[in-house]
């Protein structure tokens, strides 16, 4: 059955009403995740957990102290209201910094995922124009690759590790630059459609996207961390996905921020020991993150217990097992409410806490309130049959508002009044919903969306390669891992030699996350009568029996 919810004028009205602004007249997203709650000093927002054990407590007055000092950093090395400043920082308090000082400023914020290589770092920073870069002493290495094909230098304001390490001749110190700075940087009054991120996002067939998302943008989320987290300033959120992509940044990030929810963060790699730890010691109460991190999660905490204030958790990103889904309710007595969403419009389906509705494990239970949603055809019309495309018809609020470098492929994307995705999903006799995989050709791996195209480049720069493919291979741990499918070159190497060389190229290159973990040879691709390569003739093939067709 379909949840009985409030109308969509509702929904919208109660979002607004939680903003200090109006958003008629102005908008800034400075002022909702941080700025409103300033004049508390001791309204804590975010807790930082370390790896050694050591932690930090940040109240939203101390965020938008140093964010005014990062925005007095960023006019001094003459950014202005428009201008880009990129980011390769992860899970550490710099990024928030950063991120609210651009936005308080009127900059636009461009989060990169610290994972990418050289290469990739180069196409994000070369299309956003990004005139600066702080970048965390871990990943300046691949950040200097990426400015030697830079066709302009690039500002460069490193944090360094212990005594400077990582901090090259000709980059500015961030913190070392912080301490001069008084906080008296720039308060720029920006609108409901003034851009205030750019965030990439993966294609199959082109250089990556890059969503602009305005400073309404999060304003779309509202809905879906009212209904589907249900959290609030009593509420300790851990939030463990990444802020160089919009989950981390947004949805789990100034959203609830916005909303006043204290947040904790650990800067540690993941370690399933090391998360339940942290979330017994700090009483957590509400954790977000991928399926493949619940998966490990749930082993781990089947043999040390579970944590004793945790009572929710949801998951995004890509899709959500059964067998997760069911063992993580057995133990804990919670659901673990799935989600799904998309960079281009928000968080659009999930599992509504109140009133929680029964479904089968793997299924999403319906729409996000404030949020229509239905299957379409082939064509993009609406569609009774049990499969299809989801569609999302256009909010009064949605989180990207075009991409700026395409704005013919945004363009396509509609139809009418209905926003057509590359999802297929099916929808049972209760209505809920089911992912059931991608038309187009991204593979979500560990929560990552990666590009086939973007390998598969990299793959055929090797002179041992005439030909190159990559789809996605099913993983149990990861939900899918990337397979790469090779014809080689004559006169090539052994494939026992081939083989490293073409993993540490794009492990270096784009990520860890992207690296090819299955490659395959064939004496050739199987193509279309119009040399079209048949990428589901590969992905429905078994690894190991590409051979034997």
């Amino acid at each position: 059955m379909d949840l009985e919810e409030p109308s969509t004028t509702e929904v919208w009205r109660r979002s607004t009403a939680l903003l200090s602004q109006d958003p008629e007249l102005e908008l800034n997203t400075f002022q909702e995740a941080c700025g409103k709650w300033a004049a508390d000093r001791s309204k804590l927002a975010l807790v930082v957990r370390h790896e050694d054990g050591s932690s930090e407590r940040w109240t939203y007055h101390d965020l938008a102290r140093e964010a005014a000092r990062a925005a007095r950093l960023f006019a001094d090395v003459g950014l202005r209201p428009g201008d880009r400043v990129a980011a390769v920082l992860t899970r550490q308090v710099e990024a928030w910094i950063c991120a609210l000082a651009a936005w308080r400023s009127g900059l636009v914020y461009v989060p990169l995922f610290v994972g990418f290589g050289g290469d990739a770092l180069a196409a994000r920073l070369s299309t956003s124009h990004a005139r600066a870069v702080v970048v965390d002493h871990r990943w300046r290495a691949p950040l200097a690759d990426a400015q030697d094909q830079l066709d302009e230098d690039i500002e460069v304001i490193a944090v360094g590790g212990p005594r400077g390490a990582g901090i090259r001749r000709g980059d500015r110190s961030f913190w070392a630059e912080m301490e001069l700075c008084d906080a008296d940087g720039p308060v720029v009054r920006t609108s409901r459609d003034t851009p205030a991120t750019l965030m990439f996002t993966s294609g199959t067939t082109s250089q990556p996207k890059a969503c602009v998302i305005p400073h309404s943008g999060f304003v779309a989320l509202l809905p879906f961390v009212e209904h589907v987290f249900a959290v609030d300033h009593r509420d300790l959120l851990f939030s463990t996905s990444d802020p160089g992509w919009s989950y981390g940044l947004y949805t789990t990030g100034c959203t609830p921020m916005s909303m006043g929810v204290p947040r904790l963060i650990y800067t540690g790699d993941f370690d399933p020991k090391a998360w339940l730890r942290v979330m017994e010691e700090e009483q957590v109460t509400f954790a977000a993150g991928a399926p493949t991190a619940f998966r490990k999660l749930l082993a781990a905490a089947r043999r040390s217990g579970f944590p004793s204030a945790l009572r929710g958790a949801s998951t995004a990103g890509e899709p959500l097992d059964p067998e997760t889904a069911q063992g993580w309710h057995e133990l804990s007595g919670t659901r673990l409410r799935d989600g799904y969403g998309l960079t281009e419009m928000g968080m659009v389906l999930g599992d509504i806490a109140e009133p929680e509705v029964h479904t089968e494990p793997g299924t999403l239970a319906a729409a996000v309130p404030g949020f229509e949603v239905c299957l379409v055809d082939e064509k993009g019309e609406p569609t009774d049959a049990d499969e299809g495309r989801i569609a999302i018809r256009r909010p009064p609020f949605q989180l990207s508002a075009g991409y700026e470098n395409a704005s013919e492929a945004w363009d396509q994307r509609w139809v009418g009044d209905w926003y057509v995705t590359d999802d297929i999903a099916q929808r049972n006799e209760h209505g809920n919903w089911r992912f059931a995989g991608r038309a187009d050709d991204v593979i979500v791996t560990s929560g990552y969306n990666v590009g086939p195209v973007e390998v598969e480049s990299i793959l055929l720069e090797n002179p041992g390669v005439a030909e190159a493919a990559v789809v996605a291979a099913p993983d149990p741990e990861r939900g899918s891992v990337i397979r790469a499918v090779i014809v080689r070159s004559d006169g090539a190497s052994a494939p026992d030699v081939l083989v490293p060389q073409l993993q540490d190229a794009v492990r270096r290159r784009l990520g860890r996350h992207a690296y090819p973990r299955i490659v395959e040879f064939l004496d050739s691709l199987p193509r279309t009568a119009t040399g079209k390569l048949r990428r589901a003739e590969l992905r429905t093939t078994p690894v190991g029996r590409l051979e034997e067709r």
